[in-house]
Parts: structure tokens; C-alpha cells; sequence
């Protein structure tokens, strides 16, 4: 299979290298056996990786993989490829109530992959948390897949903290299908991290099921991150929210696509999708493909994207009250993931990403 990656849902020019990416994952190792399973959660003994022959380069394949019932993550098959022919485990679970959280410690010349799946039964409420964590100087590879397959007025708070070093590369990638008043809300605070290829694909098969996406970023040095979302929306009455809040500097590079793909039958259906981009100096590069795919007359979907400079107003304005510019720079980039960081539903959780936000006031 081609190691193709983020395939974006809708095929732009060439020249634009924003449809995907090739990319190598190489796993050595799992690192299945150092999750925590909580009380009242059930681990099956199926631990097979199902690898998918989808071409990762088809998007009528995956449409038609997705409409079939089956889960596409946002990274694509390339991952449940690589998971299969590398020998490994899926820890697949039954969710209870209790939060499952999940602490990825990478050490340096780390090459492990990880995947999960996780069941929420119907009219059950869970949350999932998981850290991508590691010392800023350690050089490591890591690819993580979550999936969720969440059940009728069944619903999930899943929540993702990045704190990686410059030399760290990480492939997280998830996929989701919700059935009938389902609902996901996922939280991604990214922080740092050397090279990130994010994906989230979610299919709202379900009447009235729903999925929201909040993630605030920073992107430094020269830092990159590549992402793919999609929300694949064919339950009449479904609802997408995606919100991505970021700040650029240095040369750092971002591509983000965010696809809201509304499929015949999803009457009565809306989706929204909003990035605002603080570009913090002329060396970074910004690419956002802000996406509305449809196939059904009665939707509603909004899609946009603002990116620029802090406003020398304000910056002078600040500056008048004592603050020198380094210091306005750090407070206007914190403050977008400080936003983020407060919708983390986790109290323990929001406080200790808070923490690594302000380490100073420790």
C-alpha cells in the first residue's frame, strides 16, 4: 500500500500540495501495554489490526467504506496498514463511566505505535484523555490511533494535550462514527511538537447526532504541523461544529483542511467550520483549505478563515501600560490556548495543561 496521508476530501489543484502527503511510519515497538484501563471499562480479547485495503488515495473508496458502516480515520488507511503488517495490537474496550486517560511518555530514539478502540454503549457518558508528552531535546517517532464508535444518545468528551519536543514526530490520528443522538466533543490543546500530522474523520450516520471540535495551537521554530479533519455527515438533523484557534511565529509551517461534507439524506443538517490564524512574524507559512461538500439541498454550512498580524494598536496601547512587545507577543499566543485549555471538561486535566502553559506562576 502507498504511504499516503491526509488525503484532503475534495481534490484541489496539484501545484497547491494540499490534497495529502507521503509520508513513512515505521513503528518498532507498541505501546498498548502501558495503558491503564479503568474500573467498570471491559477489554476484549480481539486485539487483531484490521488493516483496510482502501486506497488512500480514493476518495470513492473511503465514501464508499463510510457509507458501509466502516471507520476511516482522518490520517487514512495508510495507518490501520501500517498497524496490520507491523504486528500491532489493537486494545479494543467497552467503555464504562469512569475517564480513561491516557499518558504517552516518549523517550529519546522512541519508534512506537499505538491504537485503541474504544465501544461507548447506548445512553452511556464517557471521557477520554490522552497526553503526547516528552523532554524539549528528545528526538522520537510515535504514531497514536484512537477510534470511537459511540451508540445511540451515547456521548463522549475526548480531550488531546500535546507537549512534545522539537525533535519529535508524531502521527495522531482518529476516526469516529456516531449512531443516533450520539455525540463527540473533542478538545486538542497543542502546544509544541517537532513535526505533527493530526487527523480527525468523524461520520454522523445517526438522526440528530453531533460532533463539535475545538483545537488551539502553537506553532514555533520550525515546527510543522499538517492536519486533516472532516466530518462525514448522512443522519438528517446532524450538527458539526469545528472552531481552530493558532498562532504562527519563527518558521513555522501549518496546513490545515477542515471538511464539512454534507451526503444526500442529511435534511435539516448544519456544520460549521472557523479558523482565526496569528501570524506572528513574515517567516511563517499558512495554508488553510476551509471545505462545504454537499449533496443535499436542505443544509446550512458556513466556512471561513481570518489570518494576520497583531494589531499595532493594541500592541501600542499595551506597550503604553508597561509591557514590552516580547511580553504582549507571549500573552496574545497563550491566550488562545488558555481559551481552549478551559473547555477541557477534567478539572486535573485543565489545570496541569495550565501549568505547562504558565509554567512561571508555579
Amino acid at each position: 500500500m502507498e504511504n499516503y496521508i491526509d488525503l484532503l476530501p475534495c481534490i484541489t489543484w496539484k501545484w497547491l500540495k494540499m490534497n495529502g502527503r507521503t509520508e513513512d511510519i515505521s513503528p518498532a515497538s507498541h505501546g498498548a501495554e502501558g495503558i491503564n484501563i479503568p474500573e467498570g471499562w471491559q477489554v476484549s480479547d480481539d486485539r487483531t489490526a484490521y488493516g483496510s485495503d482502501i486506497d488512500p488515495r480514493s476518495n470513492k473508496q473511503i465514501e464508499k467504506a463510510l457509507f458501509d458502516g466502516k471507520i476511516v480515520t482522518g490520517i487514512g488507511p495508510y495507518m490501520d496498514h501500517t498497524a496490520k503488517v507491523n504486528g500491532i495490537p489493537v486494545v479494543r474496550m467497552t467503555a464504562g463511566e469512569a475517564p480513561l486517560i491516557i499518558e504517552n511518555r516518549y523517550a529519546q530514539d522512541d519508534h512506537i505505535m499505538t491504537c485503541i478502540e474504544v465501544t461507548v454503549p447506548d445512553g452511556m457518558h464517557t471521557t477520554v484523555i490522552e497526553k503526547f508528552l516528552s523532554e524539549d531535546d528528545t528526538t522520537a517517532e510515535a504514531a497514536f490511533q484512537t477510534k470511537f464508535i459511540i451508540g445511540k444518545n451515547a456521548s463522549v468528551d475526548f480531550v488531546q494535550v500535546q507537549k512534545l519536543g522539537r525533535g519529535v514526530k508524531l502521527f495522531n490520528d482518529i476516526g469516529s462514527k456516531i449512531d443516533k443522538d450520539g455525540r463527540l466533543d473533542q478538545v486538542y490543546v497543542l502546544i509544541s511538537g517537532g513535526k505533527t500530522f493530526f487527523g480527525s474523520r468523524t461520520a454522523l450516520n445517526g438522526d440528530k447526532s453531533a460532533c463539535s471540535l475545538d483545537m488551539a495551537y502553537i506553532v514555533k521554530g520550525e515546527e510543522e504541523l499538517d492536519t486533516n479533519i472532516a466530518a462525514f455527515q448522512t443522519g438528517r438533523k446532524t450538527d458539526t461544529q469545528i472552531t481552530v484557534n493558532g498562532t504562527l511565529k519563527d518558521k513555522a509551517k501549518k496546513l490545515m483542511r477542515a471538511t464539512i461534507d454534507f451526503k444526500k439524506g442529511s435534511s435539516g443538517s448544519t456544520g460549521k467550520e472557523t479558523e482565526d490564524v496569528l501570524m506572528m512574524n513574515e517567516g511563517v507559512i499558512n495554508r488553510t483549505v476551509p471545505l462545504i461538500l454537499c449533496t443535499e439541498e436542505d443544509v446550512e454550512g458556513i466556512h471561513g478563515a481570518t489570518l494576520g498580524r497583531p494589531s499595532e494598536e493594541i500592541v501600542t496601547y499595551m506597550m503604553s501600560r508597561g509591557l514590552d512587545k516580547a511580553s504582549i507577543y507571549d500573552i496574545m499566543e497563550k491566550a488562545r490556548l488558555d481559551a481552549c485549555t478551559a473547555k477541557i471538561a477534567d478539572e486535573a486535566t485543565r489545570e496541569e495543561t495550565a501549568r505547562y502553559l504558565h509554567p512561571e506562576e508555579e
